[in-house]
């Protein structure tokens, strides 16, 4: 086995599918970022004074960032000793707007905001090294954080065809503004992302329904909050074509110990399976048999699933009262999530069809697929620990 298949095997339950899908955006930005956090473990030297560095252009260049008026780091760079011109600004500044303003000014060069630029010499990007876990760490953070730094510039400069070049996303930004009636200085923006707020697997009358952690949908799923006078808005930033409604642990409704006997036996687990129309034998040997087992001749279409319960199941996950804002390869899209939204979202257009041991039959995982008139969904029954036996529900989702 070579190394890239050591790697591959050791990120694999990483995936949805056992494997990075280099079809779907999503696999594709986190194959990304999983690969740029290897190789920033090469970058093992933090200077911290001008004395520590010895080439001169580095020496400049940290002399300007370590000027920056709102620097709170004291090692904002990072250098590998075998690459003398190549140097790397800490990820935590790189969603800060104004500081790239002021690089692009101290370096009389565009600064990107994504990929770094070139400077006397010098190949400047972003990564945190070795130390790792201080900065934007995914595709899907580092679109959150873009598009709070672009709020804070039209709050404190509007937009307008003299600054377009302030932002990360200047057509989003101003469909956003005259969507919410934003202008300079009349709303307040807070991250929230941050909180990663919970949205717990429940069951009401026993049924499947997954409820919030928050007073209100919204208010749990909210990345980016704004306020502006007595109106609330609740942002959901997204990115990639394919991303996750919900992702709720499952343990206690699918406990190992049952699955190991062979049959789901508690009420709330009972439920679950036969409203996604999931046999509870096969289900169950999916996870025994792993990894010699092969599903493939039991999968496809099935009837046994209950399409009212899985419609309240999806409604529940998606919520209501916010506004979804993704971006990705194709562009963006920015539209509000209300109750004659929801419920075209949700109700069921397609049969299911079920896959045990995923698409081929062969992995630790149970995936169900169905449509409705907005998406294409999804659902996926399996653990996001590596272990066999399963810990989590994820509903994922692709907007037609």
């Amino acid at each position: 086995m070579n190394i890239f298949e050591q790697f591959l095997n050791k990120i694999s339950h990483k995936f949805p599918k056992g494997y990075p899908d280099m079809n779907n955006e999503q696999d594709i930005s986190l194959l990304e970022n999983l690969v740029s956090d290897v190789l920033d473990e090469a970058f093992t030297v933090f200077p911290k004074s001008e004395d520590e560095i010895e080439n001169s252009k580095i020496k400049q260049l940290y002399s300007i960032v370590k000027s920056y008026p709102k620097l709170t780091l004291e090692d904002p760079i990072v250098l590998d000793p075998s690459k003398p011109n190549l140097v790397k600004i800490s990820r935590s500044l790189q969603r800060d707007s104004k500081f790239i303003e002021y690089l692009s000014n101290q370096l009389s060069t565009k600064f990107d905001p994504l990929n770094g630029g070139k400077w006397n010499g010098l190949i400047i990007n972003w990564g945190e090294g070795s130390r790792g876990g201080r900065g934007v760490k995914s595709k899907g953070f580092g679109f959150e954080d873009e598009l709070y730094a672009d709020l804070e510039t039209l709050r404190d400069e509007d937009i307008n065809q003299s600054n377009l070049d302030k932002f990360t996303y200047p057509n989003l930004i101003m469909e956003i503004a005259k969507e919410l009636g934003l202008e300079q200085d009349n709303f307040t923006v807070i991250k929230e992302s941050s909180k990663n707020q919970s949205r717990p697997l429940t069951f009401e009358g026993g049924n499947p329904v997954v409820k919030f952690s928050n007073t209100t949908a919204a208010a749990t799923l909210t990345d980016i909050t704004i306020n502006k006078g007595s109106d609330t808005y609740y942002l959901s930033a997204k990115f990639g074509s394919t991303t996750t409604f919900f992702n709720s642990g499952i343990t206690k409704v699918l406990p190992e110990s049952e699955i190991k006997s062979g049959e789901i036996t508690n009420p709330n687990g009972k439920s679950l399976l036969e409203t996604l129309g999931i046999d509870n034998k096969t289900f169950c040997e999916v996870f025994n048999e792993y990894p010699d087992g092969n599903f493939s001749s039991s999968n496809g279409a099935t009837t046994r699933y209950d399409s009212s319960k899985i419609a309240n199941l999806i409604k529940s996950g998606i919520g209501e009262g916010y506004y979804i804002v993704t971006a990705g390869r194709k562009g963006y899209e920015f539209y509000k999530i209300d109750s004659s939204y929801l419920n075209e979202a949700s109700d069921i257009t397609s049969g299911v069809e079920v896959y045990y041991g995923g698409l081929e039959g062969k992995g630790k995982r149970v995936d169900i697929i169905f449509e409705s008139a907005l998406y294409k969904f999804k659902i996926n029954i399996r653990s996001k620990t590596g272990s066999v036996y399963p810990t989590h529900i994820m509903c994922d989702y692709y907007k037609k």
